[in-house]
C-alpha cells in the first residue's frame, strides 16, 4: 500500500462505500497507511496478510466496544473491492502532539499553565483506568499517541490513538518506543502502562524526559542505560538547562510518585495530580547547571507590564499580551484585541493585518496606523488555518496554500494571491512552513521570495515524526522524533532558489526551537545556558558568545533584523557591547 497513487475503492462497515484519493492521505506509519475523508480517519494496512494472521477482525470488533470520550477506538472494519478486510475507521481528531505540550513554547504561546498540566495529566490517568477496567493495555502509549485537544480555554482533552495495537484478550502487544519501556519488567501489564504514563506525563510537567539531562558516567543520550540503572533527574550531581521547568510546580504526592518510580525503581499506581491528603512530599528542585561569562552582551528592557504579561512578539513590533491584548512596541498604542492566542499580525500599508479565530474560523482585521481604528473583512476564501512567514499571511485550503493580499484602495479588501497545490490532509504546519508526508516521502513545503514557495524533498525526514519546525530567509529548524523516542534537530540551510540546502544534524532533549531568524539572513540560539551562538546560514560562519547572563529561560525572537527575547512577561533587546 504504500505510495499508493490510484484511488482505493473501500467499504466502511456499518457506514457505507468510500473513495479513499492521493489528496485524502494523511500519514504513512509503520504497519500502514492513514487517510482522512471528512471527519473519518482510515487505517489501510500495508501487509494484506496481517488481518487473516492476527484475527485483527475479530480484535477490531472487541476495541470497538470500548467506548470513551478520551479514546479514539475503531468504530468498524474497513474491506476492499473484494469485502475482504483490510483495515479499520475512526473518528477524526484534530489536535497536537503531545510533543508539543512539552516546549515553553507551545506553553507561552497558548497559555498553557501548570493547572493546564494537572488537568490534562489527571484525564490521562483516567483514560489509562478506564482501559485497565476493560481488561486492555496501552502497552505503547508514547507521546506521538497521545493528542491535545483545547475545545475550550483552560479545558484540556487528551485523546489516545493506535488503539488497534493494545493488549486485550487473547492479543498480546508486541512493540513499544523503547524512550517509554519498563526495562526492569518483562512483557506488559498494568504497572508498565503507569510506568510509561509517568514518563509522558512528566514531560507535560517539566518539559524533559525524566532520563535525560547531563550526569557523570553516562554518555549524553544514553537513555537506555539512564533507565535500567534507575540514573534519573532526581539524581544527585544531573545538570539542566535552565528551561526545564521547576520540580516544584508538580503536585507534591505525584511529584514524590515521580521520584519513587523513575530513582527507586517503585511500582505502583499514581496518584491523582489533585489528591492532596495529608501527606506533604519532600521538596524537590531542578538542579540547574552552574554557568559563567564575560558580559559581552547588552540588553535592554523595551516592554514590561507587570499585570498583562508578553507571550509573543512579531517582526511587524507588535507584541501579543496575556489578556489578548495586541499592543505596537513603538508607540506602545494597543491594536487591537486577539480573540485565540493562534492569532497572527503583519505590517501592512497604512496599519497591521490581524488574522485570528473564533468559533467559526479565521477571521482578519485592518487596524489602521492613523485612528488605531478596527475594521473587520470578508474572507476571500474558505480557510482551514492561517500560517505566517515573516512579514506575509498565508491560507491553507482545501485546495493548498494560498497567499492572503491585502488592499487598501480603492477600499479595503484582502484577495487570494498565488496558490500552491500542497496535500493539506497530510501537511502539518508550523512557524512559516509545512512538513508534507507524500505517501511516505518526506517534503519541506517553505515558502520564500516574493510570490514563491518551494516543495523540497527532504529524505532525511523519512522515517521521523516532526513535532516543531521554525522557518526564516533561506533557513529551517525542524526538531522530529524517531522510532525510538530519540529528538533530532535538523537545520537546513537553502540556496538562493531553495533547489538545493546544506543539513546540519545533532540529537536534542527536547523538541525545543529557541532561535530568531533574522530577515538578513543571521540566525541566533540559545542551546545551553551562558552561550548565545549566531551564525549566517549562507556562509556556515558562526559565533558562540559565552556570558552568564543568558538562559535557555529567554525564549528568542525578532522585529525585524533585531533580536529580542521575552523573559517573565517582558520583552528585551539583544545587543553586543
Amino acid at each position: 500500500m504504500a505510495r499508493q497513487a490510484r484511488n482505493l475503492n473501500v467499504m466502511l462497515v456499518g457506514r457505507g462505500l468510500l473513495v479513499l484519493r492521493q489528496s485524502d492521505h494523511v500519514a504513512t506509519g509503520g504497519e500502514g497507511e492513514i487517510f482522512r475523508a471528512g471527519q473519518t480517519i482510515v487505517k489501510i494496512y500495508k501487509d494484506p496478510r496481517k488481518m487473516a494472521n492476527d484475527a485483527m477482525p475479530e480484535k477490531i470488533k472487541l476495541l470497538s466496544l470500548i467506548n470513551h470520550k478520551f479514546i479514539a477506538a475503531p468504530k468498524g472494519l474497513v474491506l476492499d473491492e473484494n469485502r475482504k478486510p483490510v483495515g479499520y475507521y475512526m473518528d477524526y481528531v484534530d489536535g497536537d502532539p503531545f510533543s508539543r505540550v512539552f516546549t515553553n513554547d507551545f506553553r507561552q504561546r497558548q497559555g498553557f499553565g501548570d493547572k493546564d498540566a494537572s488537568i490534562l495529566v489527571d484525564r490521562m490517568r483516567e483514560t489509562i483506568k478506564f482501559a485497565h477496567g476493560q481488561n486492555a493495555v496501552l502497552a505503547d502509549a508514547n507521546e506521538l499517541n497521545w493528542i491535545l485537544v483545547m475545545p475550550r480555554k483552560n479545558d484540556p482533552e487528551p485523546r489516545v490513538i493506535d488503539v488497534d495495537s493494545w493488549q486485550v484478550g487473547r492479543w498480546p502487544a508486541r512493540v513499544i518506543m523503547p524512550s517509554i519501556k519498563d526495562w526492569h519488567t518483562r512483557g506488559f501489564n498494568e504497572l508498565s502502562d503507569w510506568f510509561s504514563w509517568g514518563i509522558v506525563s512528566f514531560q507535560v510537567y517539566a518539559g524533559i524526559h525524566p532520563y535525560k539531562g547531563t550526569l557523570d558516567g553516562f554518555n549524553r543520550g544514553d537513555l537506555e542505560g539512564r533507565m535500567r540503572a534507575n540514573a534519573s533527574v532526581f539524581s544527585p550531581g544531573v545538570r539542566l538547562n535552565r528551561a526545564v521547568r521547576d520540580f516544584s510546580l508538580i503536585p507534591p504526592k505525584l511529584l514524590d510518585w515521580y521520584s519513587n518510580t523513575f530513582q527507586n525503581g517503585q511500582r505502583s499506581v499514581p496518584p491523582s495530580p489533585f489528591d492532596k491528603g495529608l501527606y506533604v512530599a519532600p521538596v524537590i528542585q531542578v538542579k540547574h547547571a552552574v554557568v559563567s561569562g564575560g558580559g559581552l552582551l547588552v540588553c535592554d528592557k523595551i516592554f514590561s507590564d507587570k499585570s498583562d504579561k508578553a507571550i509573543r512578539v512579531f517582526p511587524c513590533g507588535v507584541v501579543l499580551l496575556e489578556s489578548g491584548r495586541l499592543v505596537d512596541l513603538d508607540t506602545k498604542r494597543a491594536v487591537g484585541q486577539a480573540v485565540s492566542k493562534k492569532c497572527e499580525v503583519i505590517a501592512v500599508d497604512g496599519g497591521w493585518l490581524k488574522a485570528d479565530y473564533n468559533s467559526s474560523g479565521a477571521i482578519f482585521s485592518f487596524v489602521s496606523s492613523a485612528n488605531f481604528a478596527e475594521t473587520y473583512l470578508a474572507n476571500p476564501v474558505s480557510i482551514r488555518k492561517v500560517i505566517r512567514y515573516e512579514n506575509r499571511v498565508f491560507a491553507v485550503t482545501d485546495d493548498g496554500l494560498s497567499e492572503i493580499v491585502f488592499r487598501a484602495v480603492p477600499k479595503l479588501m484582502m484577495a487570494v494571491g498565488k496558490t500552491w497545490g500542497v496535500m493539506v490532509n497530510s501537511t502539518k504546519w508550523f512557524d512559516g512552513i509545512g512538513i508534507q508526508d507524500a505517501m511516505g516521502a518526506s517534503y519541506i513545503i517553505a515558502p520564500f521570495d516574493e510570490n514563491s514557495c518551494a516543495q523540497i524533498r527532504a529524505r532525511e525526514l523519512d522515517g521521523l515524526y516532526a513535532v516543531n519546525a521554525k522557518a526564516g530567509r533561506k533557513f529551517t529548524a525542524v526538531t522530529a522524533v524517531d522510532k525510538n523516542g530519540r529528538y533530532h534537530k535538523l537545520e537546513f540551510s537553502f540556496d538562493r532558489n531553495y533547489s538545493s540546502y546544506r543539513l546540519w544534524r545533532g540529537m536534542t532533549d527536547s523538541p525545543e526551537i529557541n532561535m530568531a531568524i533574522l530577515p538578513k539572513g543571521v540566525v541566533a540560539t540559545i542551546v545551553r545556558d551562558g552561550e548565545l551562538d549566531v551564525f549566517v546560514p549562507a556562509s556556515g560562519n558562526m559565533t558562540r558568545v559565552q556570558d552568564g547572563q543568558v538562559s535557555t529561560e529567554m525564549a528568542l525572537a525578532n522585529i525585524g533584523d533585531r533580536v529580542v527575547y521575552i523573559h517573565e512577561g517582558e520583552i528585551w533587546l539583544v545587543r553586543m557591547k
